[in-house]
């Protein structure tokens, strides 16, 4: 799926749960308003696997994936509600990406391989399927699908080395390169969240990241002449995330 694609099914998921938010605000009478005390901030936890799709995956088209090079990552976010289906999230974390010819099933004589590290800093915007208007404490316990999109920047290192068959006749890299890399990447997830108790949290979560570089495994996307010349560097993270609310102004009431 190319990143136009992408775009417009989760331009389609958006419309739909507004559509159906909005219908279900209409059927509720007397709902609460959402005022600014009702806003909180929550902060918390994710561990995340990480999937790329780049210059040594598989098969020579879009979305191959090497699963035997996924690796584990965690991080961690800040986040804000505004309004009853709208979340501010600002988000840090690593990623580790690995790949090989070996691995990929592709030109093994070639023996070419390569590590990366990032770090990732994400912006975001959370939408809710299921509006909340009412205080923190009184999130529905049901499972919240939601969407995200937002834009962020990815700071790392790639290691590229060559282990060749004798026979093979092709370039062959010098000893080991390794070249920093800083560019933008833009996520776009889909989740869903289930409140564990008051306070807290818990969410599975989606999401492919498209970045604005090539370079992120080091390797130049002419290098098997397949269908990533013309698309850039892209990976997919899948994990859990846990959430501490903080409860933001509204004080729960007292009984005597």
């Amino acid at each position: 799926m190319n990143i136009k694609n992408c775009y417009k099914v989760v331009l389609f998921f958006a419309i739909l749960f507004f559509a159906m938010s909005e219908v279900s605000a209409q059927g509720v009478k007397g709902r609460a308003r959402f005022t600014a005390k009702k806003r909180y901030w929550s902060y918390g936890g994710m561990i995340t696997t990480t999937s790329f799709m780049g210059d040594l995956s598989p098969t020579p088209s879009k979305g191959s994936i090497d699963w035997s090079n996924t690796r584990a990552n965690f991080g961690g976010f800040v986040q804000k509600r505004y309004a009853p289906r709208i979340t501010a999230r600002a988000s840090l974390g690593n990623n580790f990406f690995a790949g090989s010819d070996k691995d990929a099933g592709r030109n093994e004589n070639r023996g070419l391989e390569f590590n990366s590290y990032a770090a990732q800093l994400n912006l975001q915007g959370l939408i809710d399927l299921f509006p909340n208007a009412g205080v923190y404490y009184r999130r529905p316990k049901i499972p919240i699908p939601y969407i995200g999109l937002g834009v962020g920047a990815l700071f790392g290192t790639s290691t590229v080395k060559q282990n060749p068959d004798p026979n093979y006749q092709g370039e062959i890299l010098s000893g080991t390169q390794k070249e920093s890399f800083v560019t933008y990447v833009i996520p776009v997830s889909l989740g869903i969240r289930y409140k564990l108790s008051t306070h807290m949290d818990i969410g599975v979560e989606a999401a492919f990241n498209y970045s604005g570089s090539d370079k992120l495994d080091g390797i130049d996307n002419s290098i098997n002449g397949s269908t990533f010349e013309e698309l850039n560097d892209v990976f997919m993270t899948l994990g859990v995330n846990l959430s501490y609310i903080m409860g933001g102004t509204i004080k729960m009431p007292k009984f005597r």
